[in-house]
């Protein structure tokens, strides 16, 4: 790419590996990349950097939140494209409405930055229609549809209430074989074991989102 049309971002972030590892993605896109670990470092180079984008951790440790830093940025910046990045599954887990970031702004999570072709959507997403930004937080039905027809069946019946022991007993397995297939849906959800989140709550509330809450069999 020719260096003068090099798109350039910068990167809000304060864990260094984060950082790193979307400075890799970003440079196999083609883009000049500038890194903050604040808020107030991200003021200063938004100012002598001009950047096209801002790829902006929701959980800033100092100073101002990653929302309070898109609105200012949405604000004081209007041509640059946000993309929030985050650990957390949707806005809600993380402590804020739904509606909490500024019109046009992106959502991705972190399990997603080592492909670069995930952060090459969200990227186009905010620059080409601010209307349709790519909330990954509001893709239920796109992620569920990665999941195996077991491991559907399993979470359906995780959503009526059922331990791994029921389940286990009305699938005619063992509950070695129910854990292997919850595991394989959280992997495939891209929910984080040993985290904030219970993992199994957070299927299944991912489920409900998607398909509402199933009756329970037999009731």
């Amino acid at each position: 790419m020719d260096p003068k049309w090099r798109r350039r971002l910068l990167i809000v972030d304060d864990d260094p590996l984060m950082s790193r590892l979307l400075r890799d993605a970003l440079g196999e896109l083609g883009f000049d990349v500038e890194e903050a670990a604040s808020a107030a470092a991200a003021r200063r180079t938004l100012r002598d950097f001009d950047p096209d984008f801002a790829v902006v951790d929701l959980e800033l440790r100092s100073g101002p939140s990653g929302v309070d830093l898109a609105h200012l940025i949405h604000s004081e910046h209007p041509g640059v494209g946000i993309v929030i990045l985050t650990r957390y599954p949707d806005l809600r887990s993380a402590g804020y409405a739904d509606d909490a970031l500024p019109p046009g702004t992106g959502f991705m999570r972190k399990d997603l930055v080592e492909d670069p072709e995930q952060i090459r959507a969200a990227l186009n997403a905010v620059a080409t229609d601010k209307s349709k930004p790519l909330r990954q937080d509001r893709e239920f039905d796109a992620t569920l549809a990665t999941l195996t027809r077991a491991q559907r069946d399993v979470l359906a019946l995780a959503a009526q209430g059922y331990d791994n022991e029921a389940i286990a007993e009305m699938r005619e397995c063992s509950r070695s074989s129910v854990a292997n297939l919850m595991v394989g849906i959280y992997r495939r959800l891209g929910i984080e074991q040993g985290g904030l989140l219970n993992p199994r709550v957070e299927a299944v509330r991912r489920y409900a989102a998607a398909e509402g809450l199933p009756e329970r069999d037999g009731s």
